[in-house]
């Protein structure tokens, strides 16, 4: 039997509530892609290199140390240039706060050393 959503229980209900003419969840989805066009706040990139030869990309958002760091982690294909990403890296800019964006391995806009690649489980990049 599929699992359909009137079968869902949360346990904490939600407060959302989307604005009246964004009720449409599919547009809520789009919105941000086709509307929202946030520039980049000022990084810089850096290059970890990792124990078996390869590398990840870190990308930085300065702010003030006393604050704190958040670390983001894109989905499946993400980047910096993606849209929700640039959403967050923005918020933590505005906040003045320390950000680092993750790339995983081959998401950064150019091949990797090995072709080694990444999935969802894969944490040891991010234990490095």
């Amino acid at each position: 039997m599929p699992i359909s959503n009137t079968h869902l229980k949360f346990s904490t209900p939600s407060t959302f509530r989307p604005a009246w003419w964004l009720s449409n969840p599919h547009l809520q989805t789009l919105w941000p892609v086709l509307i929202r066009k946030l520039p980049l706040p000022p990084h810089h990139r850096e290059r970890l290199e990792l124990p078996d030869g390869d590398f990840i990309e870190l990308v930085w958002v300065l702010g003030d140390p006393q604050k704190p760091l958040v670390i983001i982690l894109h989905g499946l294909e993400g980047s910096l240039y993606s849209p929700y990403v640039k959403g967050i890296l923005h918020a933590i800019h505005q906040q003045h706060w320390c950000g680092v964006l993750m790339h995983f391995r081959g998401c950064h806009g150019g091949p990797n050393r090995l072709p080694r690649s990444y999935h969802s489980g894969e944490t040891g990049d991010l234990a490095f």
